[in-house]
């Protein structure tokens, strides 16, 4: 039986899972949450990894964690809101198997009253960051013909939700930016992927509201970040297009494709009568 084919590659070749098992990690906003989680399940797979963060007080312990399950772990402090920063990261890496672009952060606020710093620096840090670090690994992945690239995205960015216009933006861009650049790579030997979690139980919100969500969204419990980071790992081996999790937001999401108009009237309705109550 012939294999499908996807823009000239067989999507066997694609898609063919690859054992994380001795390939070098660099993640993104490793110092807490989502990617404290990933480098620790990284390790657990056996994988190498080198972890960046702002707050590099943060990332030793997460290091000697890595450490402790026999891998390699190397620490790098950076902002990638800036590209200088960026660059200097992935030369700093060396050979890199997989990048997962996870660092972000919200502000949740109605798009009336948003500082335009805000929105400013959450695109240079969700969105622009993930692209700079890509433009910088991406040329010698593609001169291997091997690697895979991992994008956080967030079912925000799949759905607008009110007060949170500034963060939807920047994942939209990012969707847009991961499905772009999995056409142009896909018969080259790179793999990208995208992992969509909805609320996620971790200090994330300590600069994004909680409170500020649309009520209805509120209803899909926050999961650990351990799971989502379970999907990242299994993201980069597979390279699956895109998971969504937890089901509730995958089923919900699935609507909004289906019928975008009445997805936000649901959202509307049920967030209008939840937050009176």
């Amino acid at each position: 039986m012939a294999k499908k084919t996807v823009h000239g590659a067989t999507q066997s070749s694609v898609l063919s899972p690859q054992s994380s098992s001795g390939k070098t990690v660099v993640i993104t906003g490793a110092s807490s949450g989502i990617g404290r989680a990933a480098a620790l399940e990284f390790a657990r797979r056996g994988a190498n990894v080198v972890i960046a963060a702002r707050r590099g007080e943060l990332l030793d312990e997460i290091a000697r964690l890595c450490r402790d399950r026999g891998v390699s772990c190397t620490t790098i402090v950076a902002d990638v809101s800036n590209r200088t920063d960026c660059k200097r990261l992935i030369d700093s890496a060396g050979r890199i198997d997989i990048l997962v672009n996870n660092a972000g952060f919200a502000i949740f606020e109605a798009i009336e009253n948003a500082k335009p710093e805000d929105l400013e620096e959450m695109m240079r840090t969700n969105y622009f960051g993930a692209v700079w670090c890509t433009q910088a690994a991406l040329p010698a992945m593609l001169a291997r013909r091997e690697g895979t690239i991992v994008n956080v995205a967030s079912i925000a960015g799949m759905m607008g939700y009110a007060r949170m216009g500034g963060y939807c933006a920047t994942k939209f861009a990012m969707i847009g930016f991961s499905e772009a650049l999995r056409d142009e790579v896909i018969d080259r030997g790179v793999r990208v992927a995208m992992v969509c979690p909805g609320t996620v139980d971790t200090n994330f919100f300590v600069k994004a509201e909680r409170g500020k969500m649309p009520g209805a969204s509120r209803l899909i419990l926050a999961i650990k970040p351990e799971r989502v980071a379970k999907a990242i790992c299994n993201s980069a081996e597979d390279g699956r297009y895109r998971r969504i999790l937890p089901l509730g937001a995958a089923v919900y999401m699935r609507l909004k494709e289906f019928s975008p108009r009445l997805a936000h009237l649901l959202m509307r309705r049920v967030s209008a009568l939840l937050e009176k109550g």
